[in-house]
């Protein structure tokens, strides 16, 4: 979904909540049931209605946001005050309207408009874009997704563009050394992240530093955990653990491969 499709949406949420609030308060002064079947409470089912496909189109954003689990508790339970037909008073319902819009417009909407922010992040936290510059240009894209996941705090998707940047790099260093061979399978094409370090590690030919030799299978262990296993998820401390030895290996490996 299109930031502009969910602001979209978030607003018309909102306007369909206020609506079922006013409808909720003409009917208790009128002393009509919101469950009955009469013309508020019928008014205030197609509301509820509005509000419930509002909020199914917007769960998948909502959960794409990185919103605190305190902020998606909070929508939902005004949201859910919102369509309560039985218990509901007017003052909570009212509450509850003012909350879901101050949630509304605090957080989720200025984490919305960031969706459509430019594709270039404006950090360069997992690795300055001066490093590969003037390398490759499918380097230096791996790189800006690197940065711009991190910026995001996408950390699984960063994790994952980090350990492609190594595996690119490694395979641009036996290129350069014309041993490509060395490193594919029995049907001719590359061997994965796993196999390509260790073979790497293995060769003494290419004189590993000592920080190159430790970032190398701590690199490999976090991208292979975010790639391939089910339950784990990527935070900020496991890819910080790695930036600093991921720098190196960087710098070793675009020496080692000629593109520095």
């Amino acid at each position: 979904m299109k930031a502009s499709e969910a602001q979209a949406l978030l607003t018309s949420l909102l306007n369909d909540a206020q609506k079922a609030c006013e409808i909720a308060r003409t009917a208790m002064r009128n002393r009509k049931s919101l469950a009955g079947d009469n013309p508020y409470g019928n008014r205030f089912h197609d509301m509820t209605i509005a509000l419930s496909a509002a909020e199914g189109k917007l769960c998948p954003v909502l959960h794409g946001l990185n919103l605190s689990p305190e902020d998606l508790e909070r929508f939902n339970r005004n949201l859910f005050i919102m369509k309560d037909t039985a218990a509901t008073k007017p003052k909570q319902r009212a509450d509850a309207l003012k909350e879901l819009r101050l949630l509304c417009q605090s957080v989720i909407l200025p984490k919305i408009e960031s969706i459509s922010a430019s594709p270039v992040p404006s950090t360069e936290n997992v690795l300055p874009m001066s490093v590969v510059k003037g390398t490759r240009g499918y380097i230096e894209k791996v790189v800006v997704q690197a940065n711009g996941t991190y910026e995001h705090r996408w950390y699984d998707a960063c994790s994952v563009m980090i350990r492609r940047l190594v595996e690119t790099l490694i395979i641009e260093v036996y290129e350069a050394r014309k041993k490509a061979h060395e490193i594919k399978g029995a049907d001719s094409n590359f061997l994965m992240l796993s196999h390509l370090v260790d073979r790497l590690l293995a060769d003494p030919s290419f004189h590993l530093g000592r920080e190159t030799k430790r970032g190398l299978p701590l690199i490999k262990s976090l991208g292979d955990r975010s790639a391939h296993t089910r339950y784990f998820l990527a935070k900020k401390e496991d890819i910080d653990k790695v930036i600093h030895d991921l720098r190196v290996v960087v710098d070793e490996l675009l020496n080692l491969a000629g593109l520095k």
